[in-house]
């Protein structure tokens, strides 16, 4: 059995039931930081943060529960995902497929949050393109 650490960690449950962590979390009331552990070359460092930015984290991490459990659902609709980029999937796809279908699997709300406003675009080329 591997070493135990025993520090404080951070666990933010999202909407999705998955954990963000933050080992080593220490909230210094004095100057209104926070701080964790981040692993740095072979060790790890103390990183200072702020409460924006632990805000920002767990948007950007909803944001991409959002996008991956849409994935099996394109996959099995035709669409062969190549890589994402950010909020966007590149796929390829038979001749038959389009954009609107692609997008309309997109749009469809995660089982976590069936009254999720969703909507989302797309458009076709032969390569990849910055839109």
């Amino acid at each position: 059995m591997g070493k135990r650490k025993d520090y404080p960690w951070l666990l933010i449950r999202l909407p999705s039931g998955r954990f963000i962590s933050y080992p080593g979390f220490q909230f210094d009331s004095a100057s209104r930081t926070f701080s964790y552990l981040e692993k740095q070359g072979s060790g790890f460092a103390r990183v200072q943060t702020h409460g924006g930015k632990l805000a920002e984290n767990i948007t950007q991490a909803a944001a991409y529960d959002v996008l991956a459990e849409a994935m099996p659902r394109i996959e099995a609709a035709g669409f062969e995902i190549v890589f994402s980029v950010h909020d966007k999937y590149i796929t390829e796809a038979p001749l038959n497929k389009n954009s609107k279908e692609l997008a309309a699997l997109m749009a469809q709300p995660p089982r976590w949050a069936p009254d999720l406003p969703l909507a989302a675009a797309g458009w076709e080329a032969h390569s990849y393109r910055k839109d």
